[in-house]
């Protein structure tokens, strides 16, 4: 069984102002929790229910935290019953360090920006996607959603180990200084842009800025002035827009 001061820190980190606090997260389900052991991220602990302990799965588990010298626990029902998650009790959960990324390490290959998206499905979506096409560095604007969000944790399958990603208080200041310290070019996917190509050879594509604005309101206008070039997906249908993620997926696999 858990103590009460583990499963009262276990449900504090549900919250944004914990895992500010504490640096530190939740994982939740077996792959997730694999690809925080293999990414050699810094676990605090790993949790089990402890009725699947002898399920192969979850044997393999325990060897992997065995091996890598990281603490685990086994929880009762009693315990589950008082855990928060983000839907059913996923049979295994970490707590991992999240990790302290500054702007500077950032600045390496192709960025993704992110202006105020508040949905976690589409950020968890967006990482998952650029972890895919071998995009690492993402830069979050101040209002939005929290990468650390067990929903967008859990929608990222992983990804989120192999993502930097950089918080910013103040994104216009921090796109302008990534302009104007390494050279980079702010390319944004607006409604108004000239038509997305079908590739885009971007000779320096280590030098390139992503922007999408949020599932509402698009990009702030405060961003508007450091906009080197604007793009837009033309589609063939009367919807309003397409889905942020979607939006991201496509434009990614467009950059050759």
């Amino acid at each position: 069984m858990l103590t009460a001061a583990t499963i009262k820190h276990l449900n504090q980190l549900q919250q944004k102002k914990y895992r500010a606090e504490f640096k530190e997260f939740i994982v939740e389900g077996v792959k997730g929790v694999k690809e925080a052991i293999e990414s050699d991220a810094e676990i605090i602990i790993i949790i089990i229910d402890g009725k699947l302990r002898d399920e192969p799965e979850f044997l393999e588990l325990v060897k992997m935290a065995s091996a890598h010298e990281i603490a685990f626990d086994f929880c009762s029902r009693a315990d589950i019953g008082e855990i928060k998650t983000t839907d059913t009790f996923p049979g295994v959960l970490a707590v991992v360090s999240s990790a302290d990324i500054g702007l500077d390490e950032i600045a390496r290959g192709t960025i993704i920006a992110l202006d105020g998206l508040k949905d976690p499905g589409n950020l968890g979506t967006i990482i998952r996607t650029a972890d895919w096409f071998g995009v690492s560095r993402l830069i979050l604007g101040e209002d939005t959603v929290d990468p650390y969000n067990p929903k967008v944790v859990r929608s990222t399958m992983g990804s989120i180990f192999r993502v930097d990603i950089f918080e910013s208080v103040d994104l216009a200041h921090s796109l302008d200084w990534l302009k104007k310290k390494y050279g980079y070019r702010v390319i944004a996917l607006t409604m108004d842009g000239a038509p997305l190509p079908p590739s885009i050879d971007y000779r320096t594509a280590d030098k390139i800025i992503l922007l999408f604005g949020s599932e509402s309101h698009g990009i702030s206008p405060k961003l508007e002035k450091i906009i080197d070039s604007r793009y837009t997906i033309r589609g063939n249908s009367q919807a309003e827009s397409l889905n942020v993620a979607v939006a991201a997926g496509i434009t990614l696999s467009r950059i050759k």
